[in-house]
Order: C-alpha cells, then structure tokens, then sequence
C-alpha cells in the first residue's frame, strides 16, 4: 500500500520538555550504527499516514487518505491524541506491529506450555507485550498421565517464561514485559504469592493474584475456602481466606508484588462471551441433565440466564451471572456406562478420564465424548462431605411416598401403604422387622395432616394385609406428579430435599430391597424392579448422596412367581422381567449410615454381615465404565462457565465447562490516549470543549479501528482473533493537569463527579463513532453472538472501546500528566550534563505561585526536596488544597477515582495507590477491601522503599552505599553467652530456636526438634551449626535472613498469620522477627531514589510501573 507523500508545507510538531530526548531515545527510526533517520514531524507523519491508507480499503468512508492523513496529522502533533508505543515507533515500517499486548493461553500439557513460549518471543521480537494465566496447569506434584511423572507446577513454568523473556530482545525499542496471573483457588496459591520476595526473581513479570467473589466472600465471613487441582475439579485442600488474604496484605507490604485483579467483575463485563467458548472446545449437554446446586438437583433447562452455585464433589463453585445459556441446535450423543449411568452431550465434551488407573493414583485427564472407548473408566462426583441441600418436603413426606412407591396404591381419594407380615413369616422371616417398618410408618403419618379418628394401620386378617390409607399421601404424590396407576419418578421428586432423599430411599428399600450375601461371596443391599426408569432415577438419587450404585439389567426374565394371594396364601402370577440395583463395597457402610433399613430384619443382617467383616471394604472410587457414544439426533444443547475449576456434575458425572476470559486468548489490546488537558478554554472561566471532545473522539475510534487494520500480527491465530472482535481501547491522561486547571482538588467529591462525567461522555461517544463506522464497514464479525446483540444493541464495528492504560512515556511526549494519576511530584530534580541539576516543575503549578506572588527559587527547592507543599503552611489554602500529589492523597480517594472512571470503562482502568514508607500493613488491607466493595476490576499498591533497589523518589536522597565488607576471622565464643529460646510450630512438630547474643547482636543458634537420632533433628542442628558460623564470621542478619527466607518444604503452616514453609524459613522469621523490625531509622537513612539505568534520572512508581520522566525508561517496556 502506497502511503502518501508528505506536504511540504505540513507545520512542525511543537515538542514538550523532554520530549525531543524520548523520541530519540525510543521512537524515531534509526540506522544500522544508531544514526536518526528521521525527524519527529517525519516520525508523525509516517504514523499518521499509514494510519490513514487504510481507509481506502472501505468504499463508503467520507474522508479522503489525503485528508484524513492531515486530520491525524494534526490530532497528534497537538497532543490532543497519542496512541500506543508500538503504533509510534512501527506504523509505516517493514516491521508493521503496532499493538501493545497480548493474552496467550496456557494449556495443561507440555506442548501447549512450549508453545506460548515460542509465541510470546515472536511477540516480544515485534515489540509487544504478554498476559499469560497460569491457573489451567496443574499444580506441583501431581501425577502426569502420559509419563507417569510428577509435575512441577506453574511456578517452574513462569520462571521458564521469564528466562526466555530476557533472551528476547525487542528490537532496541521495548523490553520484554510480561502479565502473570494465578487464580487464588489453585492449591500452588501460596508459592504464587511468594514468587517475587526476592529482589530480582521473575524481573520480567508483573504478578497479580485473581480474585474470586467467593474468596472475598470467604475472608469476609472468616471461612475456610477450596483450593482446587484445575485439571480435575478435585478439592486438594482448604484454607482459611483470611490468613490468604493477609499473606497477599503482607507481599504486596514488602516488595508491591503481587497485584490483585477481581476475575468475576471482569469476565462479568466480557461482551463476546460466546467467542471465548468457541475459540476454546465448545462442550454442552441437553437442557434435560440433571445438575447438582446448592438448592439441590436441577435441570439445565430451567438455570438459563442466571448465577448458581453449583456443587462439585460436594463443594460449592459459582457460575458466572450468565448461569446456563444455549449455544443452538447440534447433533448429540447417549454416553451410557455399564453401571447404568447416562448422558446425553456433543461429541466435544470433555469427560474427566482415568487415564491409567492404579491403586493409589488414577492419572486422569479430560477426553471429550467423541474419543472414548468402551471400557474407559470415567469420574463421578463424589458428594460424601456435602452437608444437605434444601427443598420442598422433608423426611417423613419421603419415608411414606417410598413405601407407597414400593408396596402401595394410589387411588384419586388416596393413597393406600400395604405391609404383609405373614408373608414376611412364610419367606423365613421369623422376627417378622415388617413392624419396625408398620412403627415408624405410623410417626410419620402422625405428624401430617390427618382425620380425628385416624386409627393409623387396619388389618385384613383374611389377606395377611395391614394398610394406611392417607389422603395428605396422595396430596403429595400428585404434587410430584404421579397419579392413579402411574407412580413414575418425576423430574420434579428428583429437585426435593435431601431430607426428602433419605426418607424416600429409606421407605423404598424398606418395602422392596434386601440384603444379601456374605463374606465369601460378598455382601450387597440389593433393590429389585421391573420399571428400568425408576432405577436410573433412585440410582442418581443415590449418588447424590454419596453412594455409588451399579444396575444389572433383565436380572431375572419375565415368568411367573410365588406371591401373597390376598387370601393369607401364595400362588404363582405372571410377572415382568426384574431388573436390580445393587450397593456394594465401601458404599455399604454409607448406605447404612446416611438411609438404613426401619425393617429390623433387614437393618439386623445388614449390621451383623458389615461387623464380621475382618478387612475393611473395598473403598469407592467413583469410576463408571464406558459401554457406549451412540448418536441420537440434534437437539437444543446448553452450556455454562464456572470459573476456576471449569467443572460441574451433568447426571453425576464430572463434566466439563467453556472458560471465559476478559481478552479472549490471542487477542491483542489497541490502545490509545485522549489528553484531557488540551480541551478547556484559555480564557477564564476555564470551561471544559466539549464540542471539541466529541469531534477528536470519533476520529480516535477511526484511528484505533484503522490500526486493526494495519497492524501485521506477529502469529496468523493473533490476526484472526483480534480481527474477529476487533477490540479498542480508547482511554485518558492529562487528568490531574485538567483539575489543576479547573482548581479542583483531586482528592474532592468534584472531582469524582467530573470523572463520571467525562468517562460517560467519552465512552457514549465511542460506542456512537463505531456505531458509525459499522454502518460504514459493517460490525465487527463476532457481533451476532455478543452481549450486544443479546440485548438489541448496536451493531457496533468494535466489541470494547474504552480502556484507561499506562501512558507513562506517551504523557512525557504530550507534555501532561500520566493516565489519571495525581502528580508524583509538582517539582524536581534532573541530571543533565557535566552534573548539572536542572529544576523542573508542573507548569501549572508554578503559573499559580507566580498569580498568587509567592513563586521564588528557594521555594521551588523547598519544593523540590519534598515534590509536595503539604508541609508548607505558610503557602494560601486554596494553593494547598488543590495543588495536591500522590502521597498526598489518602489511599481512599485513589481508590474512589478509580472506581468512578470504571463505572463507563468497557476494559480495565490502569491506576496505582502510592503509599508513604510508613505505611502500614493495615493500611494496605483496607485498600484491598475498599477496591472490592467500590467495584474497582484491580488495584495496585506500591509503598515507597519497599524494594531494595526501587525505592524513595522524590528529594535528593543519601545514595552512598555500605563500603564493601572486608574478610573477618571466625569470632571466638566467650565462656558465657546469655540468649533466648523461642517455640515456633512447624510442619514437622515445634522447632526450639536457641539464640545466644553477644553486644545485643545475634552471635550463635542452636535449632532443636524432636527426638535425636531423626534425619530432622539432624538436619535442623545443621542449619543452626552453618548459621552461628556466619554471624560469628560477621555475616549481618540481614544477609542470614535473605538466604534462609522461603525456602519451601513439605509441610508448610501458619504462625501468627505468617505462613512459615520449612525449618529455614522458621529460623529466618524468627531472626528478623527478633532483630530487624527495629531499623527503621537505618533503613529510612539507606532509602535512595532509583536511578534511569539510561540517563541517571530519579525514577517514579505509577501506573503500575517505574518510568523516567526524564527520558521516557520504562521497566514495563
């Protein structure tokens, strides 16, 4: 594509301070021997016209190349619009990569693994950045199906990713910057959470933690929550949230990593859901399956469109808010197993296999249905910790419906229960427990509604018959949907309680089951019918419960058999063929606790056979095995998405679900920034252009919507799914210059106000300009499966249009503030050449000194050595109140700007809550509460000095270092030493931890635990030996510290909300405990401002990131 020539009469670009040094440091194009080929208004041009050519690809735009290269031109040689680094520094070169970031997935498998890490240097190479989630591998020491080998979990795999990053170089123009995100259910949480305790570990990685509403909803109630293996849906273990929390609290205190994000808010606001399935496998069952809730068993047909919590292995998980959608007509498969298990699913649906099954491991991996074989053994769920459900009727409604199901009669008046105790005598029964069934039935039906002169059980001498007739019987069975001569199981007596459940199975088998077998042959509680339907529903019925049941079809042929004739005889009938339901194994001691026999017969010989058993009973292991996939036609399929484990219980069986993501996996972010502060009037009253505003913003979203266009992605699967959505992000900066401007102070509820305000603004006309472009272009592709189209919206030529992103180095080349930050600093010091310092301030700042006649140079220094005019009380109020800087402002009011600019933001707000040094681990706390309850998707806290090597940044600073240690002899020990010793709890037992000092100073340790002899015992003494030779060696406790802190071990535990990993990591906490809380004077004195590896500047935390305003350095690229 030819791109225009440039005019000749095109005007030059009026460059802010330090611009000129950014664009040649980062942006203008270069020879091979580093030499400028080019000028900032050529740099301009070439961006603005490359932008521009690619509206001559759409026939109805109503602009010219020509004349929209000008508009460009203009737009951002103002500084009224900058976009993305990449688009500055690539539109209209041979590279041609112009987006910012990109989101790879991360399979649960080596190839999937190897495969982001070749993708994400292709990308890094093109100068982009990576977002990965780690949260799909499965965590440390699970077993691998494939090769029988233990897994090493997704830490070992970031630091793989971050290696790999720092081989990568981006062309010389940005640094590898990578995204990382762990859920907080994945049971390698707290590995997660510590990865970057050392300085320098995984320097290429932003960590953050996801969040999920339950989680929050956890540490808010102080309960304990599930950590969950992603690759099977199995709860590993639990954790108290709080101490999780507080662990979060703690590193975010010392070193600003992790982050956190709040994953259900976010993936809440996807509005192509649907495309994030069908990028992934698209797995879905019929509307007819049976799912298990916390309100009990429900079809999938009547959850559409709403949030539930859904129970898997007896622990809860919530949906998404979407709950059950459809995803259309496709052809479906019966999946039978030889137990009697079914479903009904699309070939794509992943069941969870036992790859290799052994007796101590199952090896399990998901297989969709298409690819399973007869034999293959497939999970159930495992519902034996979950406590009850709720739900219509209770105990006694469900023991007497079992017995009239078993051996009753439902007549339109009534419903009649019948007992034969002289059959039970003729069958060999000789203690006839026909009466405990006849009592207890009797209770129940005492506590129903019932006739004054009910008289409970009537004998028929001449039938050997006993009966109960009970109208509020019949009431409830045709609530469940029986009726005369049709007692079917209906899908409504399936969504009863789970009270309902025991009673009902209990009445059942009380009046047709039986116990049998022994020890040699085995014993088993056994259920005969001759209605197959009915046993596929009591078996779910049961597996509900916790115990798994097998079928046994055509157990006995059709024929004839001995049964009562009514007249206190037997004669033979003919009789349907028998099918049977049989609970065996482990599932029989279950069985008796959770239903149990009221007959005392049964009751009697089941107890008796499981007491004589001399080993303990086969334990259930949940698997069924394969008989058949038959297809059975199409049908309406329907689909959820629960996030975290990806799991739910479709007619007992552990199935999977779609994952939906806030940037559908491949997707790229095109982003670019409108300059607030260059759209208020210059005359006074300063008023706000919105007419102005409006203008620019549409022609931003033709700009970001060209990009897409432009850009050559680095992968053809990136080009396709960004081209599918064709996401934008059209965001802010310059806000704190603006509200200087308005004299308004940051920290206001005007200030608030104003931000809602011009966020709703800008974000209404967005979404107007791409519904414009749509009519010129059409919408974007995925547009007929979106939220939009859902709710009659649009149609729009882009699926997001605003985002709030870093704009460090963009804002130094506009010359305004970053994002919507407040100021770090109204004033400070840059280093020039030869060691000159060179002053610098807010231009608006020192415009209201000079107004207000208070502006000297010795203010500006006083100014300077602090960045704030806090502390100046000698300056007018109305100064001090509205010229306010970051630290400035209590953590609240960062917090509560952020939430306002969410509130009509479609992606994410990037803001950053600065802190003091002071600040306290409480402090931090609250932020993350406060964000939570504001709605914020995130936030980021960094508190001043809380990293050795990016620390303090406003003033000079003390930058002298410690002179280097020279080599000390081994001290020798006196003859008497007076110390401590201190108890602390390890995974191994209590640790005694004996420190003797010499000078106030740590000088020996002794580390005793259990008894002696023990390999532990051995190796704590160890520890403790090598430790007293360093400190005695002159080795700082500090230094000891550093070593020992986080080592892992086998079992890790919490003392005094600090989770202690091994015996080092104990020794280590209870060293700086002990002797490093107490240098906060010498650790204020060592604090120096970080200095630009590049020019020597002072470098500033904001945005998430450190920046030099100097020349534009970035540690984020």
């Amino acid at each position: 594509m030819t791109l225009p020539e440039m005019p000749k009469n095109l005007p030059e670009p009026v460059l802010p301070p330090n611009a000129e040094v950014v664009l040649k440091k980062r942006y203008l194009r270069k020879g091979g021997q580093g030499e400028l080929l080019e000028t900032p208004r050529q740099m301009y041009w070439r961006v603005a016209s490359a932008i521009a050519a690619e509206e001559a690809k759409y026939d109805k735009s109503s602009f010219s190349v020509d004349d929209l290269s000008r508009a460009f031109y203009e737009l951002i040689t103002t500084y009224r619009f900058l976009p993305n680094s990449p688009t500055l520094m690539n539109a209209g070169t041979e590279l041609g990569q112009l987006a910012a970031c990109f989101v790879l997935p991360v399979g649960d498998s080596m190839e999937e693994i190897f495969d982001a890490i070749k993708y994400a240097a292709l990308i890094h190479k093109s100068g982009g950045g990576t977002g990965f989630s780690f949260s799909r591998l499965r965590p440390q020491k699970s077993r691998v199906g494939s090769t029988g080998g233990i897994a090493s979990g997704p830490i070992s795999f970031l630091r793989i990713f971050n290696t790999a990053t720092e081989q990568v170089k981006q062309g010389g123009t940005r640094r590898g910057a990578n995204m990382g995100i762990l859920r907080v259910d994945h049971p390698d949480i707290i590995d997660f959470i510590r990865a970057k305790e050392r300085d320098g570990d995984l320097n290429n990685f932003n960590l953050s933690v996801g969040l999920t509403e339950a989680f929050m909803q956890a540490v808010e109630k102080d309960e304990e929550y599930p950590l969950v293996a992603p690759h099977t849906g199995q709860v590993k273990a639990r954790m108290k949230a709080r101490e999780v929390f507080s662990l979060l609290v703690q590193k975010a205190w010392e070193s600003g990593d992790p982050g956190i994000i709040f994953l259900d808010r976010t993936n809440r606001d996807n509005p192509t859901p649907k495309q994030g399935e069908i990028e992934s496998t698209n797995p879905c069952v019929t509307g007819d399956a049976f799912v298990m809730t916390d309100a009990g068993p429900r079809q999938v047909c009547n959850l559409l469109g709403q949030a539930t919590n859904l129970i898997v292995n007896g622990q809860t998980h919530p949906s998404t808010g979407r709950g059950f959608f459809s995803t259309g007509k496709k052809p479906v498969f019966l999946l039978r197993t030889k137990e009697g298990h079914s479903l009904k699913l699309t070939a794509d649906h992943p069941l969870l296999r036992a790859a290799s099954p052994s007796r101590y491991s199952l090896n399990t991996q998901w297989t969709q249905a298409r690819d399973l074989a007869p034999g293959d053994k497939i999970l159930l769920n495992d519902h034996r910790t979950l406590a009850g459900w709720p739900g219509a009727y209770g105990q006694t409604e469900g023991y007497l419906l079992g017995l009239l199901v078993g051996d009753g009669t439902l007549k339109a008046d009534k419903a009649v229960l019948s007992v034969w105790p002289a059959s039970a005598e003729v069958n060999g029964d000789d203690e006839c427990g026909v009466e405990g069934i006849m009592e207890a039935a009797k209770t129940h039906a005492m506590a129903l509604p019932h006739r004054p002169d009910f008289q409970g059980w009537q004998h028929l001498p001449d039938r050997g018959e006993f009966r109960m007739s009970l109208s509020a019987v019949r009431d409830i069975a045709f609530e469940l949907g029986m009726s005369p001569g049709s007692k079917n199981l209906t899908e409504k007596l399936e969504q009863t309680s789970s009270s309902f459940y025991q009673g009902f199975l209990g009445g059942l088998f009380d009046a047709d089951g039986s116990v049998q077998g022994s020890q040699r042959k085995g014993v088993s509680v056994r259920l005969s019918q001759s209605d197959l339907t009915r046993l596929f529903v009591v078996q779910r019925m049961l597996l509900r419960l916790g115990i798994a049941s097998t079928i046994y079809q055509n157990r006995r042929p059709a024929g004839q058999k001995a049964l009562p004739d009514g007249k206190g005889g037997v004669r033979l009938y003919p009789v349907q063929a028998q099918h049977e339901l049989v609970v065996s194994g482990g599932n029989l001691e279950r069985f008796a606790d959770v239903i149990g026999f009221k007959d005392t017969s049964k009751q009697s010989l089941l107890a008796t056979l499981l007491r004589a058993y001399r080993r303990t009973l086969n334990r259930e292991r949940f698997l069924a095995t394969v008989d058949s996939v038959v297809p059975v036609g199409e049908q309406e399929v329907y689909d959820v998405t629960v996030p975290g484990i990806h799991v739910f219980d479709a007619n007992g069986f552990m199935a999977h679900n779609c994952g939906e993501q806030p940037l559908l996996p491949y997707e790229a972010c095109n982003l670019g920034s409108l300059n607030l502060s260059r759209y208020l009037s210059d005359n006074e009253p300063v008023e706000i252009l919105w007419d102005d505003l409006k203008q620019d913003i549409h022609l931003c979203v033709r700009f970001l919507d060209n990009v897409i266009d432009a850009s050559r992605y680095p992968l053809e699967i990136i080009t396709k799914a960004v081209r599918k959505n064709r996401k934008i992000g059209l965001g802010v900066m310059g806000w704190a210059d603006m509200l200087f401007r308005l004299q308004i102070p940051y920290n206001s509820q005007e200030a608030l106000n104003l931000a809602e305000k011009i966020m709703d603004f800008i974000q209404h006309e967005a979404r107007s300009a791409s519904k414009v472009l749509a009519e010129e272009r059409g919408p974007f592709p995925a547009f007929s499966e979106s939220t939009y189209a859902e709710h009659n919206q649009g149609p729009f030529r882009n699926a997001t249009t605003t985002t709030i992103a870093p704009t460090g180095t963009l804002s130094i080349l506009a010359g305004c503030s970053s994002g919507i930050e407040p100021l770090f600093a109204l004033s400070f010091v840059r280093q020039v050449m030869d060691g000159e310092r060179l002053l610098e301030a807010n231009p608006w700042f020192e415009k209201a000194l000079l107004n207000a006649q208070c502006h000297s140079p010795k203010l500006m220094e006083e100014v300077a050595a602090k960045g704030s005019i806090s502390h100046l009380d000698y300056l007018p109020e109305d100064i001090r109140r509205v010229y306010v800087t970051a630290h400035d402002i209590e953590p609240v009011w960062h917090l509560k700007m952020q939430a306002s600019f969410q509130k009509f933001t479609d992606n994410a707000v990037s803001k950053t809550v600065n802190l003091p040094h002071e600040a306290t681990k409480e402090d931090i706390w609250n932020i993350y509460w406060v964000a939570y309850e504001l709605g914020c998707k995130g936030v980021t806290v960094y508190r001043d000095g809380c990293k050795s090597s990016q620390v303090l940044c406003t003033g000079d600073g003390d930058k002298s270092k410690d002179p280097a240690k020279t080599q000390r002899k081994v001290k020798e020990r006196p003859d008497v030493v007076y110390g401590f010793t201190q108890k602390v709890k390890t995974g191994y037992g209590f640790l005694y931890l004996t420190v003797n000092e010499v000078d106030g100073k740590p000088f020996e340790v002794f580390a005793t635990i259990g008894k002696s002899g023990r390999s532990i015992t051995a190796k704590a003494e160890a520890i403790g030996r090598l430790v007293s030779l360093a400190l005695r060696s002159g080795v700082d406790v500090a230094d000891v510290v550093s070593q020992l802190k986080g080592i892992g071990g086998e079992h890790p535990v919490f003392q005094k909300k600090d989770m202690l990993l091994s015996i080092p990591d104990a020794l280590a906490w209870i060293l700086e405990s002990r002797y490093m809380q107490g240098r906060k004077a010498e650790m204020d004195q060592a604090l120096a401002s970080p200095e630009c590896p590049d020019c020597g500047q002072e470098l500033i935390f904001q945005e998430g990131c450190f920046i030099c305003q100097g020349c534009g350095y970035t540690k984020c690229g």
